[in-house]
């Protein structure tokens, strides 16, 4: 996949899936804007995509915020003359039983995974549209179409991005913009490495709820990321792809 000269915006990219993915669209010829409320975790993932050949700049975005998303984009327009791809990755999850729920994480949930979202889409719709052409590419979980225990605020809201990712893909179409959805179940992301790591017997668990009894790597979910965002997918929109090893299958 060839991403040269393609101006690609990216929040929460300083970590995780979001990061192995400005990697990988930089090292294809993409432009980074990568975004993260993390700034030096933002400016080191620009560090290793310079030193690899690549072209990034960090930028300090709080995703719930639509002002401070839009000054975000600004500064990346300002950079790269236009946005060609945004990726909605940044999100947070903080797991227990609803009953035993902290109002204050159910809030956290929502605006980060689905405020976050809908701030994005809202700041760099009307470039593209004035572009006649663009990519979304809001990431959700399996969560969010078949429920999660333990999560079910965060269910809630990676729901709430489905739906909107395929109102805003009827919105848009005709513009040229496509909007679509990228499910994850488990991906071994540094977080669960971790966890796996110091419990080894936590992934044996998990993985035999999965047919390929493995979890996701960042790899692939960066895969499955640039698929949606390319050229490939031309005549795709108001989907969800789920990548999740089977873990989940449903219409």
């Amino acid at each position: 996949m060839d991403f040269t000269g393609k101006s690609i915006f990216i929040t929460g990219a300083g970590a995780g899936i979001g990061k192995t993915t400005a990697m990988e669209m930089a090292s294809r010829g993409g432009l980074l804007a990568v975004t993260d409320i993390d700034l030096d975790r933002a400016g080191a993932v620009v560090s290793e995509i310079e030193e690899a050949g690549g072209t990034a700049i960090a930028i300090q975005t709080d995703v719930t915020g639509l002002a401070d998303v839009e000054e975000s984009v600004a500064r990346a327009i300002e950079a790269f003359g236009k946005i060609d791809v945004l990726v909605n990755n940044a999100g947070w999850a903080h797991p227990s039983p609803l009953i035993e729920g902290d109002p204050a994480d159910w809030d956290k949930d929502i605006q980060l995974c689905l405020y976050g979202v809908i701030n994005g889409c809202r700041a760099v719709l009307p470039g593209m549209i004035d572009n006649g052409s663009g990519r979304i590419v809001n990431i959700c979980s399996d969560a969010g179409r078949v429920g999660e225990p333990g999560l079910a605020v965060y269910s809630a809201a990676k729901a709430g991005v489905v739906g909107l990712s395929k109102a805003v893909a009827k919105e848009v179409a005709r513009h040229g913009v496509l909007v679509n959805c990228v499910c994850f179940s488990c991906i071994r992301t540094e977080y669960f490495a971790d966890l796996f790591d110091a419990g080894p017997e936590l992934e044996q668990k998990m993985v035999k709820r999965y047919p390929m009894r493995r979890v996701g790597t960042m790899q692939e979910a960066a895969n499955a990321i640039m698929m949606m965002a390319s050229e490939y997918a031309t005549f795709i929109t108001g989907q969800v792809l789920s990548v999740n090893g089977g873990y989940a299958m449903c219409d």
